[in-house]
C-alpha cells in the first residue's frame, strides 16, 4: 500500500517535472525566435501589419472624406432650394404689381379717354360761344363805324378816346380805306402809330 503511494507520486512528480520542461523550452523558444526577429528586422512594426493599418487609415479618411462631401452637397442642395423659394416668391411678387400696375393703367387709359372726351366738348362749347361773342362784336363795331362815320372829326376824336385799343384796331380792320385813316387822324401821333404797326402786322 504504501509502495503503492509512493509510487503514485513519483509519477506525478515525473509528469511536473516534464511539464515544466516543455514549457521551458516552448518559452525559450519563443525567446530565440522573437531575439531572432528582432536582429533580423529591427523593433519595428511588421511592413504588413503597417500595411493594413495604412489600408485601414486611408479607408477611414476617404470615407470620412465622402461623408464631408455628402453633406456639403447636401448643404448646397438645401441653400439651392431656399434661393429657388426665394426666386419664386419674388416672381410672384413681381407678377403680381405688373397685375395692379397694368389694371390702374386701364384705369387710368380710361379715365385719359374720358377726360379728353369732356375736354373736346369744352372747347367745341368755348369755340361756339367765342365765335358767338365775336359776331356779336363785330356786329356792335360796325355799328360803332356807321356811327363815326357821320361824325365830325372833333367828335371822333373824343369819341375814340373813350374806346380800347383793340376796339378800335377792330374799327380799323373793318373799316374802308378812307373810313381807316379818319380814325387814324383823330388819334394821337402815338397811339395812331402803334395801332398802325399791330394794323399791318395783322394785315
Amino acid at each position: 500500500m504504501a509502495a503503492s503511494n509512493r509510487m503514485k507520486i513519483s509519477e506525478k512528480g515525473a509528469l511536473k517535472g516534464i511539464a515544466f520542461g516543455l514549457f521551458g523550452f516552448v518559452f525559450s523558444f519563443l525567446v530565440i525566435l522573437m531575439m531572432t526577429y528582432v536582429a533580423l528586422y529591427g523593433p519595428e512594426v511588421p511592413v504588413e501589419i503597417r500595411w493594413r493599418s495604412d489600408v485601414a487609415t486611408g479607408e477611414k479618411l476617404r470615407l470620412q472624406k465622402a461623408i464631408r462631401e455628402k453633406k456639403m452637397v447636401q448643404d448646397s442642395a438645401k441653400v439651392l432650394q431656399q434661393q429657388i423659394k426665394a426666386s419664386r416668391k419674388s416672381v410672384a411678387n413681381l407678377q403680381k404689381k405688373m397685375e395692379n400696375i397694368q389694371t390702374n393703367y386701364k384705369k387710368l387709359a380710361g379715365r385719359k379717354s374720358s377726360l379728353e372726351a369732356r375736354v373736346a366738348v369744352l372747347q367745341a362749347k368755348t369755340d361756339s360761344l367765342n365765335n358767338a361773342l365775336t359776331a356779336e362784336q363785330i356786329k356792335r363795331v360796325q355799328r360803332v363805324a356807321k356811327m363815326l362815320k357821320k361824325m365830325s372829326g372833333q367828335k371822333v376824336s373824343q369819341y375814340l378816346l373813350s374806346l380800347d385799343n383793340k376796339t378800335v384796331l377792330t374799327l380799323l380792320q373793318i373799316s374802308p380805306e378812307r373810313q381807316a385813316a379818319k380814325i387814324l387822324s383823330a388819334l394821337t401821333p402815338s397811339r395812331a402809330a402803334e395801332l398802325t404797326r399791330r394794323y399791318v402786322s395783322l394785315n
